[in-house]
C-alpha cells in the first residue's frame, strides 16, 4: 500500500520555494524536481493540497497547520482535532487539564 502522506512531486509544484532546483524524471513517468543539501540530492518534502507550498517531513503531523489548508494534519494517526484548525496530541486526549488553544482554552474532562 501507498503512504497516504505522499503526493508526487511535480516541476511545478511549490513554485516560490527551492529556487536552486533540479530537474529530474522521477519513475520514468513524470518531472519533478530536486534540492541540493551539503553533498546530496534530495525531493524529500510532503505537498501540501494547494500545490503551492512543499514542507519537510518533520512539519508533517506536528500539531501545526503548516500548509495553511491543513493537509499537512489531516491524515495523521497521532493527534484529533478542535475546533477550525487546532489539533491536541492524543496523549493529552480527555486528560482533565486544560489546553491553551489558538481561540482560546477548553478544558477537557474525563
Amino acid at each position: 500500500s501507498t503512504c497516504p502522506l505522499t503526493r508526487n512531486i511535480l516541476y511545478d509544484s511549490c513554485p516560490t520555494q527551492y529556487p536552486n532546483r533540479v530537474y529530474t524524471l522521477a519513475d520514468n513517468s513524470y518531472l519533478t524536481f530536486v534540492t541540493k543539501s551539503k553533498s546530496e540530492y534530495h525531493n524529500n518534502y510532503f505537498l501540501c493540497k494547494n500545490k503551492k507550498k512543499c514542507l519537510e517531513y518533520s512539519k508533517v503531523c506536528n500539531l501545526v497547520d503548516d500548509c495553511g489548508d491543513e493537509s499537512d494534519e489531516e491524515m495523521c494517526t497521532n493527534h484529533f482535532k478542535c475546533g477550525a484548525s487546532d489539533f491536541i496530541a492524543k496523549t493529552k486526549q480527555c486528560d482533565g487539564v486544560n489546553v491553551i488553544m489558538r481561540h482560546g482554552t477548553m478544558k477537557l474532562s474525563i
